[in-house]
Formats: C-alpha cells, structure tokens, sequence
C-alpha cells in the first residue's frame, strides 16, 4: 500500500504534467496561427519563440528590475490598505447604522465610475507613482467592505447569546462562532481583489506612464513597435499575477489549517 506521502507526490506531479501539457498545446496553437497570419501582414505578429527571446534579452536589464519590483510594491501596497480599512469600515457599519446610511452612497459610486475615469481624475492631483497604489485601493475597498460586512450579517447572535449564557470566554467566542462566518467571505474577497488590485493597478501605471513600472516598459515597447517585447512584458504580468495570487492562496491555507 502507497503511504500517503507518496500518493500526494503523485497526484501533484500529475497536476504538473497536465498543466504542461495545456500550456504546451496552447503554445503550439499560437505557434502554428502566428505563423500563418505573418505571411500576409506588414508587421509580425511575435510567436512563442520569439517571445521568449525578447524575455531573455529584457530580464537582465536593471530597467526591468526596477519595474516589476516598483509595481509589485505599489499594487500590493494600494490592496493591503484597502484590505485593513475596508475591514474597519465594514464593522463600523455593521455596528453603527448611520455610519452605513452616510457611506454608502460613496461604494455605490465607486462601484458605477468605470476605473479610467478614476484614473483620469485622480491625475490632476496625485503623483504618477501614488495613482497605481489609490486605484488598487479603490478597486479592492468596496469588495472587502461589501464581503466583510456580509460575514458579520451571517454570524449567528443565537450561537452568540448561547456561548454568553455558558459563560465562555471572549476567546472561544470569536474563535468558534465569529470567525468560521466572517473568514471565507473575507478570504474569497481577498483572493478575487488581489487581480483586480493587479489589473487595475498595471493599466494606471500605462495610462499615467509610471516610471520604473511594467505598465511604463508595455507602453514604451507599444510605442516603439516592438511587439515581441509587448508580449514578453504582457507574459511577466500574467505570471506575477499568478504567483501572487498562489501565494496569497497558501498564505490563507496556512492559516486556516493553523487555527483548525
């Protein structure tokens, strides 16, 4: 009999090997169209290989260094803050009616202005570097606002009342009854607002030409007309999205596994 150490090894390698295989169809899809679409077109369009190239020629580079870090900080620093006030908000209109009749007219706005408008008026009077952190901000707030309030409206009071009566501490109180309603809204907003922090926060940085960012390298290979590099830069995005996404995701396990 397999130990269970074993069967995981191979279910996680058998994961890998599919996802392989998806991303390697696909690359030979996109291979294969590309190569017929170049041969009527006055500009190619970059395949795979030569995607990768224009990669490894941009990795090196102290430019693209200062880039990926430089949006990373200011997009994970605009959702962290979204993330603590939109949580404190949240309990502030859960606990206090008013606070919710006064402040829900500014989320219903937040959520109809569509997120260049946003860009555009912020432009008048923020710095470029401080709009990509507010626009991640804005886009994540509402979310964990909307989701944390939700978790604290389907807390059970009866369970609450009950646990009072049986004299249990403070403690156990939030741990048993509090947290397991509020954490998987919260979690599922924290996951589903990290993308939108990270996509949102990239096309500030291209509209507003942030310097040391990779919204300023895509615009700037735009503007030369080097498409393989826009594609080499379009593919760091995706995958820094994609790693951040999973380590948030591991992060959130942990923690879940910790408190079990």
């Amino acid at each position: 009999m397999l130990s269970p150490l074993t069967v995981s090894t191979m279910s996680a390698s058998k994961k890998i090997l599919k996802l392989s295989a998806v991303i390697l169809f696909w690359l030979g899809v996109w291979q294969i169209a590309a190569s017929l679409a170049n041969r009527g077109l006055i500009i190619d369009i970059p395949t795979p290989i030569t995607t990768v190239a224009a990669l490894i020629r941009m990795v090196p580079k102290r430019a693209f260094l200062l880039a990926v870090i430089g949006s990373v900080g200011r997009i994970v620093l605009g959702y962290l803050i979204a993330a603590v006030s939109g949580i404190l908000c949240a309990l502030a209109a859960h606990r206090f009616p008013l606070f919710k009749a006064l402040t829900s007219p500014i989320l219903q706005m937040i959520r109809a202005v569509p997120v260049a408008a946003f860009i555009i008026l912020v432009y008048l009077w923020l710095k470029e570097g401080a709009i990509p952190v507010f626009i991640s901000f804005l886009m994540v707030f509402p979310l964990m606002w909307a989701n944390t309030e939700a978790g604290l409206a389907a807390i059970d009071t009866k369970l609450i009342e009950m646990a009072r009566v049986m004299e249990l501490p403070r403690k156990k109180i939030l741990r048993h009854v509090v947290f397991p309603a509020v954490l998987p809204p919260i979690a599922a907003a924290l996951t589903t607002g990290l993308g939108f922090a990270w996509k949102s926060g990239v096309a500030a940085e291209v509209i507003c030409r942030t310097g040391d960012s990779v919204g300023n390298l895509l615009w700037a290979s735009k503007t030369s007309v080097e498409y393989d590099e826009v594609f080499a830069i379009t593919a760091v995005i995706v995958v820094l999205s994609v790693l951040l996404e999973n380590a948030l995701k591991l992060a959130l396990r942990r923690y879940k596994h910790d408190k079990a």
